[in-house]
């Protein structure tokens, strides 16, 4: 064989490789490997990134709590805040992930300048696997202390709004966040 023959064969089987692991490596991973590549540059070497750290236990709380482990919703999860937080493309994240994923991500991102209410508007008419992330997007927000205790409340009361259809991890996620909103409330008050 010649050397541009070799090579040419040698490339091809590494192709042969990639795909082979792209076909046996599990979404969700896939999702966590991108979400963490794309979020390292927000901190130095050996820091985990607080957007990582979030969409981890937003994919978390869907997958435990909410008992949703379809590989794309905890892909979509993972990857909620991509488009928000770095440059990612919408039109990346559908050669990587697909159409559907793509989507739940973008609907999940706000715009800057967008108003929260119209962004929940437009949750609304989400089908329920990304409403659900947003649910746990808004139990993870409320368990931090980040801003003012009143806002997230509201912020909260507003989301709980998206839990509204009868499938089995819509009703768990409302039973969590109220009663995460009631412990809050009764800590606040107290």
């Amino acid at each position: 064989m010649n050397f541009m023959a070799t090579l040419l064969n040698e490339q091809l089987k590494q192709q042969q490789e990639g795909i082979a692991e792209a076909i046996t490596q599990p979404l969700w991973q896939k999702a966590a490997s991108f979400a963490a590549h794309v979020h390292a540059a927000e901190v130095r070497d050996g820091e985990i990134s607080p957007s990582l750290a979030q969409a981890t236990r937003v994919a978390l709380t869907v997958a435990s709590l909410y008992h949703c482990p379809e590989p794309p919703v905890l892909a979509a999860a993972l990857l909620h805040n991509v488009l928000e937080k770095s440059d990612v493309s919408f039109d990346e994240l559908c050669r990587q992930f697909g159409r559907q994923i793509a989507m739940r991500v973008q609907r999940l991102s706000r715009e800057p300048e967008q108003d929260t209410v119209l962004h929940l508007k437009r949750l609304h008419s989400c089908d329920w696997q990304t409403r659900l992330i947003k649910l746990a997007d808004a139990a993870d927000t409320l368990d931090h202390d980040d801003e003012e205790l009143e806002s997230r409340i509201m912020r909260t009361t507003q989301v709980m709004e998206l839990a509204f259809s009868a499938e089995e991890p819509v009703q768990r996620a409302q039973r969590h966040l109220t009663e995460l909103l009631q412990n809050v409330r009764l800590n606040f008050a107290g």
